[in-house]
């Protein structure tokens, strides 16, 4: 067995180089002249050793590092926005660091703190919105380049990408108001700032119609939003129904909610049904429920890659974006609407 080295200084004293030079072999093995590389790479061959990570990454003058957080690594939007974010860190030559602030403020606040402690290039936030700690935000930003996602602070000045809620919405709202009755909005409980967004896209889009804003709000707090829509939509049927025969929900996750407990109650969902069903995200379940859902798809790639794409160039040129970036979305057509 290979003898097993505790640190870059044992490394450094068995290969006869200085710890500077064999850092900067780790940092990029391209850097150092061919002869050390051998000496170096020879040593890796008889001794087990690698460089731990973060505290090599603490002395770097500019952190090959992006920090990510988000709210809740179970919500299929966030899963997979990290997924390629991650990857096309990868592919620009940088690490990220991801973690997850659950939905609760207090771990939120944990996980910027985490952040501002370790040696990170520039930050991508999805915030909690009005329960985040805007104050800790704002120290964050102060110290590295640092994207809003999704989601962004009333009051705080900080670069922004997110899709656009009012188009998408929109764009569903008249095809709703084409082909049936105008939708009664079941709206999502307010765990970031994307609510109150799908929630004013939804009344602007009735008024400009000249239809009367008709919604539901939702009967409990929090992330477990499936049940939260199945749990509002047995609400709205004991109280003799909903508003409209058309229901758009606020996110698919709350429509697949409805979508089971209506089915339950024995209400025909669909075009030629007693209620019409439509939500928003293209959720990677709403092709196949049953009936399959009616959608807004984010573009979740091109969100991925513009979010790195405009992180590293705040890091590569210390300057930010002062305008908020929004990119459209797509109508999906389904069964349910």
């Amino acid at each position: 067995m290979r003898r097993k080295l505790r640190n870059m200084k044992e490394f450094s004293k068995l290969t006869g180089l200085s710890r500077p030079t064999v850092s900067k072999y780790f940092d990029d093995p391209e850097s150092v002249r061919e002869t050390t590389r051998a000496r170096i790479e020879a040593a890796l061959e008889k001794y087990d050793y690698r460089p731990n990570f973060f505290a090599v990454n603490q002395n770097r003058r500019n952190p090959k590092t992006l920090g990510i957080v988000v709210p809740q690594f179970t919500d299929p939007f966030y899963a997979e926005i990290v997924g390629l974010m991650e990857r096309a860190a990868i592919e620009a030559g940088y690490v990220a660091i991801t973690l997850s602030s659950h939905g609760l403020p207090e771990d939120e606040a944990r996980a910027i703190e985490m952040i501002r402690s370790l040696n990170i290039g520039g930050v991508i936030l999805s915030p909690l919105g009005r329960s985040s700690d805007a104050e800790a935000i704002a120290r964050l930003q102060d110290e590295v380049p640092l994207l809003m996602l999704d989601s962004h602070i009333e009051g705080l000045t900080a670069p922004s990408l997110a899709c656009d809620n009012a188009q998408g919405i929109g764009l569903m709202v008249d095809h709703l108001c084409t082909t049936g009755t105008a939708p009664a909005y079941l709206d999502m409980p307010e765990v970031n700032s994307t609510a109150r967004e799908r929630r004013a896209a939804y009344v602007a889009a009735m008024e400009s119609r000249g239809a009367p804003p008709m919604i539901l709000p939702p009967v409990a707090h929090g992330w477990q939003i499936e049940k939260i829509g199945a749990e509002t939509a047995r609400a709205a049927l004991e109280a003799g129904g909903f508003p409209s025969s058309t229901v758009l929900c606020g996110n698919d996750r709350l429509a697949i909610g409805l979508l089971s407990a209506v089915t339950q109650a024995g209400v025909r969902v669909g075009r030629d049904g007693d209620l019409r069903i439509a939500g928003h995200d293209d959720h990677p379940a709403a092709a196949f429920t049953c009936p399959s859902l009616t959608t807004v798809a984010q573009d979740t790639e091109g969100l991925a890659a513009r979010a790195i794409e405009i992180a590293l160039e705040m890091i590569a040129t210390g300057t930010r974006p002062h305008v908020p970036e929004r990119r459209p979305s797509r109508l999906v057509l389904r069964d349910s609407a």
